[in-house]
């Protein structure tokens, strides 16, 4: 007997059912193929079905940014772009709306489609081929599969699953190789290649801690675990996680009427790059100098990814990114456990009080033109500088970090 489990992907430009007999996937550590998506007629359950007995994990993914991943306006307008400059499907709804190419939803008339990376999809795999044109194997139905072992739900029936335990679960839709066999997302083959990935420091470790909530509303079923893996997933995006990733430290020497500043940036708790996901992101050191009276002297750094495309154009919108990129022309993140010193010089004249600062900002220009704005301010440091006498003698000071 055949044992029917649906494959999910989709081939550029028409979809595609596999069904596959006994043999069990699993992951693969190549990672040279562009994801594709997944296809069936069979419905999956709307994560408002979920929230009538998991009201608190539906909240938490309620205000993730999986559960926005189709229906926020930044990926519409880049959806409209990357459908505009292909003659097929572009690929997108693979990650980020799953559900609707799951169920052959081509219209999104259902309203599983807009949930995004929605409850029942994740909780209907079964296995995961990294680096295929297949990634997913789902089986939906009445058994939903997780990370815990021995439960007895009343609605459904549960299974455990080391999928749930294992960073392969991410990996499809954080690791992207485009047409040109450039790697726009390469956040996965960061982690297998840091000391985290050894230590077997999953992406779920950081990004799905435990968290205080009830896996099962009381109301329904009463339950001794006061806990639950945190599905609001918080990334690049998020200013706690930003701290928790990188550290800074600054130092500042005055040499006659020059006051020359350090700053050492660490990444310190990220399994991955800083920043990692789309090429769009950087981080942004600026490092400002007075002493009260003159002007404020500024410099900056930016920690980023530069993408650009066979012509050598800097690319500076998600569509173009995703579709056009063809070459890294530089990479200045930190990687995981990397410690970076960045130094600047200003003119301050001796014999007056100095004040040095160091801020850190997380960007994100998802649309062209949008990557000068300021970023969102996540970290900031300063040091002092007494005045000193106007013969030529050094004096210095240093503080470490203050989260903002």
């Amino acid at each position: 007997m055949l044992d029917r489990r649906i494959c999910v992907f989709a081939r550029r430009g028409f979809l595609v059912l596999s069904f596959v007999g006994a043999l069990v996937l699993t992951a693969t550590p190549s990672l040279a193929v562009t994801r594709r998506a997944a296809v069936t007629g069979t419905d999956l359950t709307s994560a408002e079905e979920c929230a009538r007995c998991h009201e608190d994990i539906h909240r938490y993914w309620k205000g993730s940014l999986h559960a926005q991943a189709a229906d926020n306006s930044r990926f519409q307008a880049a959806l409209a772009k990357a459908r505009q400059a292909s003659s097929g499907d572009p690929g997108c709804l693979s990650c980020h709306a799953p559900a609707a190419v799951y169920m052959r939803d081509v219209k999104w008339e259902k309203k599983t489609s807009w949930e995004g990376v929605t409850c029942d999809f994740c909780h209907s795999v079964r296995a995961v081929r990294i680096g295929t044109d297949r990634p997913f194997q789902l089986e939906p139905g009445r058994v939903k599969t997780g990370p815990l072992r021995d439960v007895t739900p009343t609605e459904h029936e549960a299974a455990y699953s080391d999928v749930y335990t294992s960073s392969t679960l991410c990996a499809p839709c954080h690791q992207y190789v485009n047409d040109r066999k450039i790697d726009i997302l390469s956040t996965y083959a960061e982690w297998q290649a840091s000391p985290y990935a050894a230590r077997e420091t999953t992406c779920q470790s950081c990004h799905m801690r435990a968290t205080t909530g009830n896996v099962v509303d009381p109301k329904v079923k009463r339950s001794s675990v006061l806990s639950v893996n945190l599905h609001e997933m918080p990334g690049g995006h998020s200013v706690t996680e930003l701290n928790r990733a990188l550290q800074a430290q600054i130092s500042a020497e005055r040499k006659g009427d020059t006051l020359d500043v350090s700053v050492t940036v660490t990444n310190r708790g990220a399994g991955h790059k800083v920043p990692t996901g789309s090429p769009l992101r950087s981080i942004v050191l600026v490092i400002e100098a007075d002493n009260g009276v003159g002007a404020r002297q500024t410099v900056s750094r930016t920690f980023a990814r530069v993408i650009v495309d066979e012509t050598g154009k800097d690319l500076g919108d998600e569509a173009g990114m995703f579709m056009r990129g063809a070459k890294t022309v530089s990479d200045t993140r930190l990687a995981p456990g990397e410690r970076r010193v960045e130094r600047a010089s200003f003119a301050i004249p001796r014999g007056t009080p100095a004040r040095a600062v160091a801020r850190l900002f997380y960007r994100y220009g998802p649309a062209a033109g949008s990557r000068v704005d300021s970023g969102l301010p996540f970290l900031s440091v300063s040091a002092w500088i007494d005045a000193i006498p106007s013969r030529d003698i050094a004096a210095s000071g240093s503080v470490t970090i203050r989260p903002r």
